[in-house]
Order: structure tokens, then sequence, then C-alpha cells
């Protein structure tokens, strides 16, 4: 390696080194602005964590209706595939 290349390796070292201590430095003073601003504002938070809960409460419903469905739906196939004719069930209070 000659003169120019040495320099070239030693500039290219110290500039990365610059930028790196730079941005380590910007991360602490962010982070360190994060702490001084305090907790965020819990206000809100309770609505809508009572409208998630809320929300997954109906899902939990649905699903359940739909494995009721899926039951249903096996337990007719599997009377078919026995050979037992295929009546649906009688719901009282429809004529």
């Amino acid at each position: 390696m000659d003169g120019n290349q040495i320099m070239t390796v030693v500039c290219v070292s110290v500039i990365t080194f610059g930028v790196t201590i730079c941005m380590i430095a910007a991360a602490f003073s962010a982070r360190a602005r994060a702490k001084v601003k305090g907790s965020p504002d819990l206000s809100n938070f309770d609505s809508r964590l009572e409208r998630i809960e809320q929300s997954l409460e109906s899902v939990a419903v649905e699903v359940e209706r739909i494995s009721e469905a899926q039951r249903f739906s096996a337990r007719i196939l599997a009377e078919r595939r026995d050979g037992a004719p295929a009546q649906l069930p009688a719901v009282e209070g429809r004529r």
C-alpha cells in the first residue's frame, strides 16, 4: 500500500467513526427527551380498551355460532353416510 491508499483508509475510518458517534448521541438524546415528556395521555385508553373488549366478545359469539353450524353440518353428513334419511330437526314455534 502506498501513502495515498493508507490516507484514504484512515479518512474513511475517521468519518465512519464520527458518523457512528453522532448517531449514538442522537439516539440517547431522543431517549432522554422522551423520558422528560412523561407518560402519554391515557384518558382515552380506557374507552379504547372497552371498545376492543366488546369487539372481542362479539367475535367470540360469532365463532361459537360458526362452530355450532359446523357441528350440525358434520352430524347431517354423518347421518347421510350411515344410510339414515337426512331430516332437519323440528324447530319449536315454527309451522
